[in-house]
């Protein structure tokens, strides 16, 4: 595969606006591993560039003027923006695809398993999402696009990734769903075992809450109603590499990594809330929602259009969860601006944000506050100054709230792993202005 910027040979970069069907074929040949079309996976890139797909047989409903969208077998969507319809058809296809290219008049997206996982983790049901791609489609939704929105979606939500007091756990309501996962070698040598079999707790006792708060009879059903969960711990060291195992091109039970901030009685709150004056546009809002759909934070990635204030959306995440943070920029000039845009767009104190480069070493006065780094800085290997270790230190050891990763599809993989592995917390948010990236590392934070 080529690298971000540079395409192979004849394959144009992700990047490129692509103007005939050989160049489309191009952008979703990451995806020929879950759409596998005639002619076995076997199938060379060399081979694919050729290769047409043959589209005749798809049927025109009798509407199909009015309806804004094409739907292809191989999970590529196409939308035409001149359609009435287009700003319905947009908002949701954001939701369930990731954005391909976008040129003046046709839109396209792909469907992925990890733009499909991102859409009910949000609360979107399965036949929801097929219904309304068969509503706003031309054709009849082909057969395989159906299948594949069942398969990538059937295991969502079965497995949790959970931090509670420094140690993680991996729970679930189905038992039998854990023995599977067991059985695969590199989650069976992660597990810390304490005894036989899985620990259960039952959520009612497990609450702790006051007396008050439970007098809330929304509170005492939503407990009553989730079934009993069965966990078992595993080792922090092998927490990403355990991630990578349940992703849906490995044992398909992607896990959620949810992080109920507001019953978190170990970590301190942190005094921040946004100012009057930063109100989140609607795209930004919306993005919001999709991480905090259900009262927790949800890990993943937020991808905005470039220029689009993401800092009031990092500023915003952090502002809810009022935990410590720990953001990451690319380099010390956007550790300096994240910096700014934290005082600007927030009530946080002055002693409560530090920045920590090679020319700033500062430390945040109590026990809680934000810390601005960059990447170089936490994954460095070499020795460091006095200084630097006992800072690195305290990163380490805390359990932050919400790591938040800037301009995430530039880092490379190894470092992006390497800061993930050392730093606990609670919640990860990467934001970025394209996925769209030959690094299959983003999947990490999926």
């Amino acid at each position: 595969m080529g690298h971000h910027g540079h395409g192979d040979k004849n394959r144009p970069s992700k990047k490129i606006k692509f103007s005939s069907k050989e160049e489309y074929r191009a952008s979703t040949a990451d995806d020929d591993q879950y759409f596998n079309e005639e002619g076995g996976d076997d199938v060379h890139d060399g081979e694919r560039e050729g290769k047409k797909m043959d589209f005749t047989k798809l049927e025109l409903k009798p509407d199909h003027t009015n309806c804004p969208l094409w739907a292809c077998a191989d999970g590529r969507i196409f939308l035409e923006t001149f359609s009435p319809l287009y700003k319905q058809a947009y908002d949701f296809l954001i939701a369930i695809a990731e954005p391909v290219c976008r040129p003046e008049s046709m839109h396209e997206y792909n469907l992925t398993p990890h733009s499909l996982y991102a859409a009910v983790s949000v609360g979107l049901e399965t036949e929801t999402i097929i219904a309304v791609l068969n509503k706003l489609s031309k054709t009849k939704l082909p057969k395989e696009m159906i299948d594949f929105i069942h398969a990538s979606t059937a295991n969502y939500g079965k497995v949790k990734l959970v931090l509670k007091k420094n140690r993680y756990f991996i729970e679930s309501p189905f038992p039998e769903v854990l023995k599977r996962l067991l059985t695969d070698e590199a989650i069976g040598k992660a597990r810390i075992l304490s005894e036989d079999g899985f620990t259960v707790s039952k959520p009612v006792n497990e609450i702790e809450r006051g007396h008050d708060e439970l007098i809330n009879g929304v509170d005492l059903a939503a407990a009553a109603e989730e079934k009993e969960t069965h966990s078992f711990e595993i080792d922090p060291a092998q927490v990403e590499n355990v991630k990578h195992r349940c992703l849906p091109n490995a044992l398909n039970y992607p896990m959620m990594e949810e992080y109920d901030f507001r019953n978190d009685t170990v970590n301190p709150d942190l005094d921040m809330e946004l100012k009057p004056q930063a109100q989140p546009r609607p795209y930004q809002e919306k993005s919001l929602s999709k991480m905090f759909g259900n009262g927790r934070a949800r890990s993943g990635i937020i991808v905005l259009p470039c220029g689009a204030g993401k800092s009031l959306v990092g500023v915003s995440a952090a502002s809810r969860i009022k935990k410590s943070c720990l953001c990451l920029a690319t380099n010390a000039v956007s550790v300096d601006q994240w910096a700014f845009q934290f005082k600007l767009w927030s009530t946080i104190r002055e002693e409560q944000i530090c920045r920590f480069t090679s020319d700033s070493k500062e430390r945040f006065r109590g026990n809680v506050g934000v810390v601005v780094t960059t990447y170089n800085m936490v994954a460095f290997g070499g020795k460091r100054s006095e200084e630097s270790e006992k800072i690195i230190e305290e990163i380490r050891n805390r359990e932050w709230g919400l790591l938040l990763m800037d301009e995430v599809h530039v880092v490379p993989a190894h470092m992006f792993r390497k800061v993930i592995s050392i730093t606990k917390s609670h919640c990860k948010l990467g934001l970025t202005a394209t996925l769209v990236r030959e690094d299959e590392r983003i999947t990490d934070l999926n």
